[in-house]
């Protein structure tokens, strides 16, 4: 099952053992406005703040892409993480690319053989 944004958000500032009231500080917005965001009342906020969430709550790089990609799915079913929209469009390779796997229906497995592939390679 997985969790909301406001979820996620919750759940890594009670890690860090941090009250509302003291991330909120931190990262320059209300705790009214964070509790809003904790219960789901409103969507993620802008990336200049999520990139302060990720200080505050001390966000490793894989648990700031979940941050990213639940942020994205907070706003709009169709919207994409921050990171990878910027990436995806200033990469005209592969944009090509995932119009055509879109439109030649490529298989989930053939996406994981070049993930292992390019993990192989660069790791």
């Amino acid at each position: 099952m997985s969790i909301s944004f406001g979820e996620f958000i919750k759940e890594k500032r009670i890690r860090s053992e941090h009250s509302l009231k003291e991330v909120a500080k931190e990262i320059g917005i209300s705790a009214v406005y964070q509790s809003s965001i904790e219960t789901g009342k409103r969507p993620a906020p802008s990336y200049e703040v999520l990139l302060k969430f990720k200080n505050a709550l001390d966000l490793d790089g894989d648990e700031f892409g979940e941050m990213l990609d639940l942020a994205a799915k907070s706003k709009n079913a169709r919207a994409v993480a921050f990171d990878i929209a910027d990436y995806i469009n200033e990469n005209e390779v592969i944009r090509h690319t995932l119009r055509f796997a879109i439109k030649n229906n490529v298989p989930e497995s053939e996406w994981v053989d070049f993930l292992n592939t390019i993990i192989e390679k660069y790791n």
